[in-house]
């Protein structure tokens, strides 16, 4: 058995104006395979040329063979549009081709440099197999005299991040390119590249294409690390000159974490003259409740998070105060409850539409988003009308017990979500 060749296609992150093509072998081997039927397999699926002088050339063919048990056609032949101009292909491989089991068919590919500096290239072989999207890839460098009378160095050399939150922005990490050579280094390609290339952002460079770095000078790049997902982000600055025997490679990492927002308390209190519960995460009421400035209410010890500020998923928590002979409070994480509870009572006064954030549950089925938990809202069904919130089951079924009836979405009666 022969491993699949995963060929992924990564263009070159624009730091210039350069036009270039980076293709990354992951698996490499010549041969795919389809469980049954017509196989496409490759005497080579990359071409590396290495430094040849401008002016002169090099040819390199590879064989393409139906290698199944079953006929198959190509269905598109085509050069990729970002292969260099120092590459020529002729192939007998066409589109519409259909090579019976046992055939072949060749790919050239001429290499023939007129200016120095690195190029590549690639040629699709699109067909009706079941690995359907082969690419053949081609590597060369153009080289002169002059090749090889600079070389580069990088202070530092890696760029390694600290740990970044997704969407937000790192300081900047500076990073010279220094030229070690006796001669001077005139910039033709300053490019970002790698599964992490727009994680990472320059600006302010000093080192410009077309631009020379004297022997034994150097010029500034600023890098910054604005991560976009979640986990280890690697990209890669490449930097060529004609002066350079090699392409000069700087690896860049940074590591992305998540924005963790932070929770407050839902503190619940109850006042046994009234039979009646309340609750609050806003310091002012927390501090005169405990303090005694409203008579009669004590903590239950029962609380459940909330965000004290908008978070991804949540909704705004509205609070109305039911005044006397009410006196109590009401609660909803919907703004279409609470807008319908300001029209159909406008004797509540509508005391803020946020005191905490909170995630609402599927109204459909109740059930919460992953990594919180339910809360149940319990109406006493007394003219006193008051609610008791809570995310134990045990609670919830006690109330209940007392007469208390569930509100909230889906079989559970769910009508909110809180962090856990």
């Amino acid at each position: 058995m022969f491993s699949t060749p995963k060929i992924i296609l990564r263009p070159f992150c624009c730091l210039s104006s350069v036009v270039s093509l980076a293709l990354l072998l992951v698996a490499g081997s010549a041969v795919t395979e389809a469980v049954a039927g017509g196989r496409i397999c490759t005497s080579a699926d990359t071409f590396m040329f290495g430094n040849r002088s401008v002016g002169s050339s090099a040819t390199a063919t590879a064989t393409v063979t139906n290698c199944g048990d079953a006929p198959w056609s190509f269905t598109d032949v085509s050069v990729h549009p970002a292969t260099g101009p120092a590459f020529e292909v002729s192939t007998t491989c066409t589109t519409g081709l259909t090579l019976a089991p046992g055939a072949t068919c060749t790919v050239s590919v001429r290499f023939a440099p007129s200016t120095p500096g690195q190029t590549s290239g690639g040629l699709w072989l699109h067909n009706t197999t079941t690995t359907p999207d082969q690419l053949i890839t081609f590597y060369g460098r153009g080289v002169d005299t002059q090749t090889g009378s600079a070389s580069l160095a990088f202070v530092p050399a890696s760029a390694d991040f600290a740990a970044q939150a997704v969407g937000t922005q790192s300081m900047p990490l500076t990073v010279e390119l220094h030229n070690l050579g006796p001669a001077a280094l005139v910039l033709s390609a300053l490019v970002l590249n790698g599964p992490g290339a727009y994680d990472f952002v320059v600006r302010n460079s000093t080192c410009q294409i077309g631009a020379a770095i004297a022997a034994g000078d150097s010029c500034q790049m600023w890098f910054y690390f604005r991560p976009l997902v979640e986990g280890t982000r690697r990209a890669n600055l490449v930097v060529d000159s004609p002066q350079l025997a090699s392409l000069a490679i700087m690896q860049i990492s940074g590591v992305a974490t998540t924005i963790t927002a932070p929770t407050v308390d839902v503190i619940e209190f109850y006042n046994a003259a009234m039979d009646h519960y309340f609750m609050s995460s806003l310091l002012p009421d927390i501090e005169a409740l405990d303090s005694g400035h409203f008579p009669g209410w004590v903590r239950t010890g029962h609380s459940f998070k909330a965000y004290p500020q908008p978070a991804t998923g949540t909704s705004p928590v509205c609070r109305f105060y039911m005044p006397a002979p009410l006196d109590s409070h009401f609660y909803s994480a919907s703004t279409a409850e609470c807008s319908a509870v300001a029209a159909k009572y406008p004797t509540f006064i509508f005391e803020a539409p946020d005191v905490f954030h909170i995630s609402l549950p599927d109204t459909a089925t109740g059930a919460c988003p992953s990594a919180t938990v339910p809360v149940f809202r319990l109406f006493n069904n007394r003219a006193d009308a008051n609610h008791r919130y809570t995310t134990d089951l045990q609670i919830k079924a006690q109330m209940i017990g007392q007469g208390y009836t569930a509100e909230g979405y889906g079989p559970n009666a769910t009508i909110m979500c809180a962090p856990q």
